[in-house]
């Protein structure tokens, strides 16, 4: 009795240890980002210099949560399938929990661009991650229900897009958009047991505004015993996670919603083959 309650509170100081670890790193390379942010604003002629020092300082922070997950608190990445180095890759992925983010930097920044997220307007105003995604010129959603909001974030896509056939950086899209649970799966009536209904909207704006020449790297991200829940990933509860890679090229896509769903049916198949048991039902 003891003895397991002893073994619980030292697996949740290991969380709270890499919780601070990943605050620390993260306000660490927001000083080195705010010159930069200034050099760029104050220095137009210079901003190639200036890109590639954000590159630096983003592949220093992706090397570094690389080294925590793999060999502090031990977990291994198993990476299946290759791409070719583009400097503005559109990536897809399946969505389980936030320990996702880590784990696709590592498969994609590790061998070639930054990557930029699509994130909620508000989550500038959130400290550290928030001011990290407003310096690195992160897409801003308004994520409402509306027909205004939606062009608005419409537009803001396209743009984005247009911008990124000049500049460096991959986009990554989750197109479930939000982590699964078993009680979000419910409410969706979702046909598939370890994932969420893919939605086409900013892929759609991507593809319409992109290089038909562009690659589209599809990740399947799974976790090996299925628990893909942050607190418990943080101290080593999933050892292994697997990462399925496969590309297309944009401009082969005919009919996306079509193409998508095909996608979500290989990996509902591809997960039910190698996790085992089904995933927690825990919030991610």
């Amino acid at each position: 009795m003891v003895e397991s309650i002893l073994k619980k509170i030292l697996l949740h100081t290991f969380s709270i240890a890499s919780v601070t670890w990943v605050f620390f790193q993260l306000t660490f390379w927001l000083i080195l980002l705010i010159p930069v942010s200034l050099g760029k604003l104050l220095f137009h002629s210079a901003n190639k210099f200036w890109s590639r020092v954000v590159s630096f300082i983003y592949h220093g922070a992706v090397f570094c949560n690389t080294i925590w997950m793999k060999h502090v608190i031990g977990v291994k990445i198993n990476i299946e399938g290759k791409f070719k180095k583009h400097p503005s890759p559109i990536v897809i992925s399946n969505h389980q929990s936030w320990v996702d983010i880590p784990i696709i930097h590592h498969a994609i920044t590790d061998r070639g661009p930054i990557i930029k997220f699509l994130v909620k307007r508000q989550l500038v105003w959130v400290p550290i991650i928030g001011w990290l995604c407003l310096i690195l010129g992160f897409p801003r959603l308004h994520r409402g229900k509306g027909h205004g909001a939606r062009e608005k974030d419409y537009a803001t896509i396209r743009k984005f897009s247009e911008k990124s056939n000049k500049e460096s950086g991959a986009i990554l899209i989750f197109p479930e958009g939000t982590r699964f649970s078993e009680a979000k799966q419910k409410a969706q009536s979702s046909p598939y047991r370890h994932l969420l209904n893919p939605r086409i909207g900013g892929l759609r704006i991507l593809k319409e505004a992109g290089d038909p020449d562009t690659p589209i790297i599809d990740l399947t991200l799974i976790y090996l015993g299925g628990n893909s829940n942050f607190w418990e990933c943080l101290h080593g509860a999933t050892s292994v996670i697997e990462v399925k890679i496969s590309v297309y090229r944009l401009g082969d896509i005919e009919d996306l919603s079509e193409w998508l769903s095909e996608r979500w049916k290989e990996k509902e198949s591809l997960i039910s083959l190698r996790q085992q048991p089904v995933i927690s039902s825990k919030e991610r």
